[in-house]
C-alpha cells in the first residue's frame, strides 16, 4: 500500500474514480441527496483521499479520527431512490452503511490506482496486485466491509469488476449520474481556459470504461486518443526524471520518516 499510494501522479486517475462511483445508481442517489457536490464535485475525491491517506499512512489515532468521521458521516445517508431508472436497476432504497456500495466504493479505488500505476510509473507483478488488495481488504474491514463480502483476491476481485460493470450488471449511468458527471468532466477551475481543463482530464478519461464514457457523453474521437496518449507519455517522462522522494505525496513522506525513526 505504502509503495503504489505514495506516488502523487496516481491523484490524476481521481476524476475517473468520481465517475465509476457515481455510476452505481445508489451512490449517485445518495450524492445527489446528501452533498452539495454540483456546487464542490472536488470535496468528496478530497473527503474519500484524506481518508484513505489517513488510514494507509497516518499513525493509530490519525486513522481512528478517519474512520469515525467516514463512518459518522455515512451513518446519516439513507434515503429513497428518486431516479427511474435507478429504481429498476438497484430497488426503492439506499444506504450509505451497505457493504455492497462501500466495496464498490472501495474496488473503484483500488483498480484505478493499479491501471494508473501500471500506465504512468511502472509494471506491477502478479503478486504485488494480490498483496494490495489483501492489505486493501484488511482497511476495508475498518470501513464496514467483511471479509466475507469481498472478493477473496485478486483473481475474484477481477470477476467481480467484470460482472459490475456487464452491461446486465448494476453500473450504469442514470440522468441523475450524468447531471452529478458533468461538474466532474467541467470543474469550475478559474483563470484556466476550457481547453486547458480538458486537457488535463485525458488521462484520466482514458481510463473510464468505453460504455461508461458513451454514457456519460464523453466524446472520445481520434483526437482525444492521440491526445490522452501524449498525456500519458509527459506524465511518463515527469515520473521518471523526478527523484522518488519528490513524487511521494506528504502523508507517505511522513509515514516514511515515522518508520525510518522507529528503526533507528
Amino acid at each position: 500500500m505504502w509503495r503504489i499510494n505514495r506516488e502523487a501522479v496516481l491523484l490524476g486517475a481521481g476524476a475517473c474514480a468520481l465517475l465509476l462511483q457515481l455510476a452505481h445508481p445508489q451512490v449517485a442517489e445518495g450524492v445527489a441527496q446528501h452533498s452539495n457536490f454540483e456546487a464542490d464535485p472536488w470535496r468528496r475525491l478530497r473527503g474519500t483521499l484524506r481518508t484513505s491517506l489517513a488510514l494507509v499512512f497516518g499513525n493509530k489515532r490519525e486513522a481512528e479520527a478517519a474512520i469515525a468521521r467516514l463512518n459518522g458521516i455515512h451513518a446519516r445517508v439513507q434515503g429513497d431512490v428518486e431516479d427511474d431508472l435507478a429504481r429498476s436497476l438497484t430497488g426503492p432504497s439506499y444506504r450509505a452503511l451497505d457493504p455492497a456500495l462501500l466495496l464498490w466504493v472501495q474496488v473503484t479505488l483500488i483498480v484505478t490506482s493499479i491501471q494508473a500505476y501500471e500506465r504512468w510509473v511502472g509494471p506491477l507483478t502478479p503478486g504485488d496486485r494480490e498483496r494490495f488488495w489483501a492489505e486493501a481488504r484488511e482497511y476495508g474491514q475498518l470501513l464496514g466491509i467483511p471479509l466475507s463480502n469481498s472478493p477473496a483476491d485478486w483473481t475474484a476481485l477481477e470477476t467481480y469488476w467484470a460482472a459490475m460493470l456487464d452491461p446486465t450488471g448494476p453500473i450504469h449511468v442514470t440522468p441523475t449520474a450524468r447531471r452529478l458527471g458533468a461538474s466532474i468532466l467541467r470543474p469550475p477551475i478559474r483563470f484556466a481556459p476550457s481547453w486547458v481543463v480538458e486537457l488535463l482530464m485525458l488521462p484520466s478519461m482514458s481510463l473510464l470504461p468505453a460504455r461508461l464514457r458513451e454514457q456519460y457523453g464523453i466524446d472520445w474521437n481520434a483526437r482525444r486518443r492521440l491526445e490522452a496518449g501524449a498525456m500519458d507519455r509527459l506524465l511518463r517522462l515527469w515520473v521518471r526524471l523526478l527523484p522518488p522522494s519528490w513524487r511521494a505525496l506528504p502523508p507517505a513522506r511522513t509515514a516514511e520518516r515515522r518508520a525510518e525513526t522507529a528503526r533507528g
